[in-house]
């Protein structure tokens, strides 16, 4: 998990058919006593032909997200 701008984020690659790898993007929110997921990201129509292209587009999707709508995620969610 890496922090971006007081988020935790973690990208997944997916396995699939043929070899190949799928993002997921997951986007945390923390307060003192635990973390949650806040948001889920996925490109159904990407894939990858390794595991590390697939995890880096998915935080990618992430950072992405939080620049979007990271300070109206702020325990709204």
């Amino acid at each position: 998990m890496r922090p971006y701008k007081n988020h935790p984020i973690y990208g997944i690659a997916v396995p699939k058919p043929g070899k190949l790898w799928q993002p997921r993007g997951l986007v945390f929110d923390t307060d003192e006593n635990s973390t949650i997921e806040i948001k889920r990201l996925e490109s159904t129509d990407l894939t990858f032909a390794t595991k590390k292209e697939a995890e880096e587009h998915a935080l990618s999707l992430c950072r992405a997200w939080i620049d979007e709508h990271g300070s109206e995620s702020n325990r709204t969610v």
